[in-house]
């Protein structure tokens, strides 16, 4: 028969010890890319790019740009995560920054004019997207090109004049180069781009402390 105190024995070895506040990331988004995006320009290696996304119950997964899961959810200590000095996370030494959620709308002229032969526009909204380096890709399905676009709360690189500016990108084809893209003051609440054949804007989602 097995003793009381072998039961708790085994109800320990597999039931999780939850983690202290000082193991695991503060619920939301978290990415390297502010991190990454300098490194060299600062004479630092420069780090692979990392996300994380992390529930409500401590639960998290890496996930892409984009915001797909790059892994199941896991539970426990997220492997190289340590506190960066006083304040702030980092993987591996690079810096982890939390990102803000925002929501978008995207327009893009489709190749096609209307039969009056007036410009005709693809129209979505309701896309979701962070400010750390966030994606969002938004398909032409044929009438009209595809378009991503791209989200970044910019610090510039060491000795710098430039000031933090909350960014929005529109990517065509490539990649890594936009086609173009504004700026805004890093605590604004809206960024938006007019490309004439494309326009965007994505808007912060508000936080409870933050509603009206």
């Amino acid at each position: 028969m097995t003793s009381y105190r072998s039961l708790l024995t085994t109800l320990a070895a597999i039931t999780p010890i939850p983690l202290s506040a000082h193991e695991t990331l503060p619920p939301g988004i978290w990415t390297n890319t502010e991190d990454a995006y300098f490194a060299e320009e600062e004479g630092r290696e420069k780090p692979e790019w990392v996300g994380y996304e992390v529930s409500e119950d401590g639960k998290w997964r890496s996930i892409d740009a984009f915001r797909k899961a790059q892994s199941d959810w896991n539970r426990g200590r997220i492997p190289g995560l340590s506190e960066r000095g006083e304040s702030g996370w980092q993987v591996d030494n690079s810096e982890l920054r939390k990102a803000r959620d925002f929501f978008c709308w995207v327009s893009v002229r489709r190749f096609a004019n209307k039969a009056d032969g007036s410009p005709d526009w693809s129209f979505v909204r309701n896309l979701p997207n962070f400010d750390q380096g966030g994606r969002v890709l938004v398909p032409g399905e044929g009438t009209a090109p595809d378009v991503t676009i791209r989200m970044r709360n910019v610090t510039w690189a060491r000795g710098s004049r430039n000031k933090p500016s909350l960014v929005l990108y529109i990517h065509k084809e490539d990649p890594v180069r936009a086609e173009s893209y504004s700026w805004a003051s890093p605590n604004s609440r809206m960024v938006g781009v007019n490309l004439r054949w494309a326009q965007a804007s994505c808007s912060r989602a508000l936080s409870q402390a933050e509603a009206p």
